[in-house]
């Protein structure tokens, strides 16, 4: 900060992006964060949390298949994720906010003590028997209203631990570590539990482990919040949305941040119960292997990129989403379990490469001491789109089923992809 109490200009290239200097750029050097002891912390608890919330992901579906008529399973399960999403839309920014101001261990750890009362209340609901639907609605959005604070503290801490050159395989470790167990163990155990012991023990389950995860949050060291000067929230929000406004770079990630709620999330969230026991005519229980699947590819993927620097990153991510559409396509029209499977595998490679190259190229454009701002911008793209996502997924599912439904947002998604990939910059990040 200078003399003026503002924050010194970076120097920006002739399209007014921020210069990535040298040290911005991968670098030859310490690519291990594991050499980091409040990274193993974070990443802990990290994945015991994502355990939680793929819980989450797999048994709330079954619990509103179980209560609302085979007919509007879709629009059910479409209305708590939109509902879960609307909070964030309101709150992501202001939590970004916050995660600049509050210690982060702190704020996680509060965030998923939360989550993990939001849990126990469904353990409570499920072993009473209770056959209404409506509390999924208000207990959705409560989980949204956390995700709006824990998502920009999570992320925006992870620079702060580690080196530059950890950075790129920080993040797509930490990224592995929670979609795998996000995507694949989590819905996996949620499913298995879920069909064969009961709902309540697989509620029970999630709650214990986001309990465990609040705990392990507080092992990561002290981190004195980013904007160490106290001003209006609006002052603090206002700085950060020029920020972003300034830089071609940071607009064109945050653009495609919006894609796979829109087209590939949705349909996959919402159709992927119907899919199980409509077309493939399968038990509930399968619900957690398909999940399980298309964690398992992210997996492989995000370890295959830990291995060496990856050349034109932001190539690879603006090509992911066109190039994973069809492929999404594809499983939309199987019909065979086994097919389905070879075929949620085989998206995982492209949602791997978006995930992962999104975070840590916007991570790299942008300066520590608007970090958890960024990131909240970050977060409130994912959180508008995914109410779109859900909703045109819901009404097309409705109208003509899942398999239309999952292909045609699928290819929409792809020619989408195409367009942004001539007209975003993003293409030219390294």
């Amino acid at each position: 900060m200078d003399a003026t109490g503002k924050h010194p200009e970076r120097e920006r290239d002739e399209n007014g992006n921020p210069r990535v200097s040298a040290e911005a750029a991968p670098e030859v050097g310490q690519r291990n964060p594991f050499t980091n002891r409040d990274y193993r912390a974070w990443l802990t608890a990290t994945i015991v949390t994502a355990l939680g919330v793929g819980v989450q992901i797999a048994v709330v579906p079954l619990f509103i298949g179980e209560r609302v008529d085979p007919d509007d399973r879709a629009a059910a399960i479409a209305g708590a994720l939109i509902i879960q999403t609307l909070p964030g839309v309101f709150l992501t920014l202001l939590g970004g906010v916050v995660a600049d101001r509050i210690e982060p261990r702190l704020l996680l750890f509060r965030a998923t003590a939360v989550a993990a009362t939001v849990a126990a209340v469904y353990v409570v609901l499920t072993a009473a028997d209770v056959t209404i639907v409506w509390p999924v609605f208000a207990l959705s959005a409560v989980v949204g209203a956390v995700a709006a604070f824990e998502q920009p503290a999570r992320q925006g801490v992870l620079p702060q631990m580690v080196t530059r050159p950890q950075l790129q395989n920080g993040v797509i470790i930490g990224n592995m570590g929670f979609l795998a167990a996000g995507q694949f163990g989590g819905p996996a155990l949620g499913g298995l539990v879920g069909g064969f012991a009961s709902l309540t023990a697989a509620f029970a389950l999630q709650t214990g482990l986001l309990a465990l995860g609040a705990v392990l949050f507080l092992g990561i060291g002290r981190y004195e919040p980013r904007a160490v000067e106290r001003r209006d929230v609006r002052a603090d929000l206002g700085e950060g949305l020029r920020y972003v406004r300034g830089s071609r770079n940071i607009i064109g990630l945050l653009v495609l941040a919006a894609m796979p709620g829109v087209f590939y999330a949705g349909p996959l969230q919402v159709n992927m119960l119907l899919i199980v026991e409509d077309v493939l005519e399968l038990p509930p229980s399968w619900l957690g292997i398909l999940f399980g699947a298309f964690g398992a590819g992210m997996f492989v993927s995000s370890l295959l990129m830990t291995l060496r620097p990856l050349p034109k990153r932001g190539l690879l991510l603006a090509l992911s989403p066109v190039l994973g559409g069809p492929v999404l396509a594809l499983f939309g029209l199987s019909e065979a379990a086994w097919l389905s499977v070879l075929l949620l595998i085989a998206i995982g490679p492209f949602a791997a490469i978006f995930m992962n190259l999104s975070l840590a190229l916007l991570q790299e454009q942008t300066e520590q001491v608007v970090m958890g701002r960024v990131m909240g911008v970050y977060s409130l793209m994912f959180v508008i789109s995914s109410p779109i996502g859900f909703a045109q997924t819901a009404l097309v599912s409705s109208l003509f089923g899942p398999q239309v439904s999952t292909v045609a947002s699928a290819l929409a998604g792809s020619v989408i992809g195409v367009v942004l990939l001539v007209w975003l910059p993003v293409r030219k990040l390294r």
